[in-house]
């Protein structure tokens, strides 16, 4: 069915497998989309599925049986109690997450056990995956269910290449934060190579999520995270094209297409299909109808109105509450509308083979897809693809609410506001109104690019853009091992020849916090940094924007040469040890702060959050506590205003990480390297920092018989030679201490 046996380089993961065991205990495949898209996609070679079988493991007489039969047509099952179910699936997955993702924070449950349940069902599949997948194979990740997946699969098995597909909205920033578990989730998707939405609007509350719960601040086509380049994309998923050209061929599509014209004769069908959920937007469906009714007496008689509902958690009371709701006012519109023989609305609450399906798309004048939200929609596709004149097709034209994921994409449908009752009243009115040229013309226009974006496509973009993912080759802005810098080194070492280390603090040797104060030195660095200190043929400086106070607390204790306020104090190291603080150059002008400080005040009082930090050679406006996207656009004007204001001035002006900075051009981080270089005269020297104010030491032209090599931390444009992460840093030092 998938993959015959053994391991598969290839293992797709959601939360249900697309089998079911029937009466006779065989094993059956289920018309889901995603197997269905699979199936059109043209994977070369095998695949497995990892999934829950849709049987509690209480319920399971032999399980060894079981997963044998399963494992028979390529399926892996992940066992769950029905406590586990209840939580993770019951409770946080559809009675928390779903909501959320959908803007529904108010029929959000919030429960702390159900989300222990949840992570720890996302931990027995990373157990099952990771048993099974080959070395260095796929895994591509479906869906809400498994958010924390991801890491926990890259934290066991980091030679797997791990895609992630989102099937639902991502919501904005502002609807996310209010999730209690929202750093856990964004961690978890973290854990991918790539991760793909429906919608670029979707992509872009993820990221706007990232920065403002996370701090994560990323670039247009992914991030780094943890050593490692987190690609995502927007992949529109397609309909099952292929599926229902072969349905349409059938004798039983023909004879359901036969069977329900002949029923509605001259009249009109307006079709709706989709899932009785509270985000499909059924009773405000309703709702426009009764307007639509009570407004044109005349069509009563003519229109159909038939809204095919597929049972939605049967037994969970919402729900049950919201099939009672329906089923109620359809009964009222037909009791108020209706006449002997007819009534206008008709609820059938059960599914349709796709045969039959395919036939009243055919036959519907008008498809009427109106959620409140949605993550795609797959039926307004499947709906224009059924209008085949070869079939016996008639024209008809699609409906279709601004809020589902597919109205970016089919611009030639009547695009409503589902919210708005009165409007889809009237797009009624006007879609029943169009004639049939109008109608083939915009289905056609949509019907050309359906042909080449169908599930097939979608599944092989994806995977093509996975299997090229995680790779930093791939990227221009790629952060090295340093490799190259660690085989100089070491040879200088073996020769006994004098090393130098310039290094930045923050976002060099310590990564960013909301808190400057916070930051402090981890032991391991300390450690590090005291080897290199103590090590006669090693030089070393931290180099930083930090006061002196901050520098002399943490690393006073240290054999090292410490750089305060990016070169305006300096404390050197003599032969016994000693050190005392003194100033690096006392020409530097101050004047120039009353200037600027009136600025940098008016700053503050405009942006919550900031704060103003004023140093004996520089003044700092920080904003890291501010709004981080109201922060940025505000230190961008910030920045322009005093670059004009200052351009008289004897300073520079700088934007940082979370900071705009103005010092003295007669300080600066490079002066201060270059003044060390100049005493120490090591054979070679390694500069490293992650900002603006590192470019100092990035360019300088170090002595004849001095080679200085210079790394950049991060992302952005530098004059910096190499280029690599906090971690890829420390790695670096770590292997070059246990060379010493």
């Amino acid at each position: 069915m998938f993959h015959g046996r053994g391991m598969s380089k290839l293992i797709l993961v959601s939360n249900r497998l697309p089998i079911k065991i029937n009466d006779s205990g065989e094993v059956e495949r289920t018309t889901g989309g995603l197997a269905s898209a699979l199936e059109g996609a043209g994977i070369k070679g095998d695949f497995s599925w990892i999934g829950w079988g849709g049987i509690c493991e209480e319920e399971i007489d032999d399980i060894e049986s079981y997963e044998k039969k399963l494992a028979e047509v390529g399926v892996s099952p992940v066992q769950l109690s029905s406590d586990e179910i209840d939580g993770y699936y019951e409770g946080y997955s559809n009675s928390t997450l779903w909501p959320m993702l959908h803007y529904m924070v108010d029929r959000a449950k919030f429960s702390p056990d159900w989300f222990t349940c949840y992570r720890q069902v996302n931990e027995k599949f990373a157990k099952t995956v990771a048993l099974h997948a080959d070395e260095g194979g796929t895994v591509w990740i479906h869906d809400y269910h498994l958010f924390m997946l991801p890491a926990l699969l890259k934290e066991m098995r980091p030679d797997l290449k791990i895609g992630f597909f989102l099937h639902t909205p991502f919501p904005s920033s502002e609807i996310f934060r209010a999730l209690p578990d929202r750093h856990e989730i964004l961690e978890g998707m973290l854990g991918c190579d790539l991760i793909g939405f429906h919608t670029y609007n979707y992509l872009r509350h993820f990221r706007s999520s990232l920065l403002r719960v996370l701090g994560i601040e990323d670039g247009a086509d992914g991030i780094y995270h943890g050593n490692r380049f987190v690609d995502y994309g927007v992949y529109p998923i397609g309909h099952n094209r292929v599926g229902f050209q072969k349905a349409m061929e059938t004798d039983t599509y023909k004879e359901a297409l036969k069977e329900h014209a002949e029923r509605l004769g001259d009249g009109k069908l307006l079709l709706s299909v989709e899932r009785l959920d509270y985000t499909k937007g059924v009773p405000q469906k309703l709702e426009a109808i009764r307007r639509f009714l009570e407004s044109n007496p005349d069509q009563r008689s003519k229109v159909n109105f038939v809204i095919i509902a597929v049972p939605s958690r049967v037994g969970v009371e919402e729900y049950d509450e919201l099939t009672e709701i329906v089923q109620r006012e359809v009964g009222a519109i037909n009791g108020d509308y209706g006449e002997v023989g007819h009534s206008p609305v008709q609820f059938l609450h059960r599914g349709f083979p796709v045969e039959e399906l395919s036939a009243f798309y055919a036959l519907a004048d008008v498809c009427m897809v109106t959620p409140t939200v949605d993550g795609m929609n797959l039926v307004a596709k499947e709906y224009i693809d059924c209008k085949r004149k070869k079939f016996g097709a008639r024209a008809g034209v699609l409906m279709l609410s601004e809020f589902a994921g597919a109205a970016q994409e089919m611009s030639h449908a009547l695009l409503v506001n589902p919210h708005d009752t009165h409007g889809v009243a009237k797009t009624i009115e006007e879609a029943l109104a169009m004639t049939d040229d109008d109608m083939w013309n915009r289905v056609r226009a949509m019907q050309a690019r359906l042909s080449r974006n169908d599930a097939g496509a979608w599944a092989k973009l994806f995977l093509g853009d996975l299997e090229k993912s995680g790779n930093n080759e791939n990227h221009p802005n790629a952060h090295e091992t340093l490799a190259q810098v660690g085989d100089d080194v070491s040879a200088r070492i073996k020769k006994g020849e004098k090393i130098a280390l310039l290094l930045d603090y923050d976002g060099t040797l310590r990564a960013f916090v909301d808190r400057p104060e916070d930051a402090v030195p981890e032991q391991e660095v300390l450690e590090l940094l005291g080897k290199f200190g103590d090590h006669p043929n090693v030089h070393i400086a931290v180099i930083s924007g930090r006061p002196k106070d901050f520098l002399e607390k943490h690393f006073g204790h240290l054999n090292i040469d410490l750089v305060a306020e990016h070169g305006y104090y300096w404390k050197r190291i003599t032969e016994s040890g000693e050190g005392e603080w003194d100033v690096l150059d006392k020409r530097a002008d101050t004047s120039w702060k009353d200037a600027v400080i009136p600025h940098l005040e008016w700053a503050v009082t405009l942006t919550p959050g900031s704060e103003i930090e004023e140093k004996r050679s520089s003044v700092v406006w920080h904003y890291r506590r501010a709004d981080p996207e109201f922060g940025l656009w505000r230190a961008k004007g910030l920045l322009s205003e005093l670059t004009s204001t200052t351009a008289s001035l004897p300073v520079s002006v700088h934007h940082g990480q979370k900071i705009v900075e103005v010092a003295s051009q007669l300080v600066n981080k490079g002066i201060a390297a270059d003044q060390l270089i100049q005493e120490w005269r090591p054979a070679i020297a390694v500069a490293a920092g992650d900002d603006q104010t590192d470019e100092n030491m990035f360019s300088l032209t170090p002595p004849e018989n001095v080679h200085l090599h210079t790394v950049k931390i991060g992302e952005g444009s530098t004059r910096a030679e190499h280029r690599t992460t906090i971690s890829g840093l420390r790695k670096f030092l770590k292997s070059l201490a246990n060379q010493l």
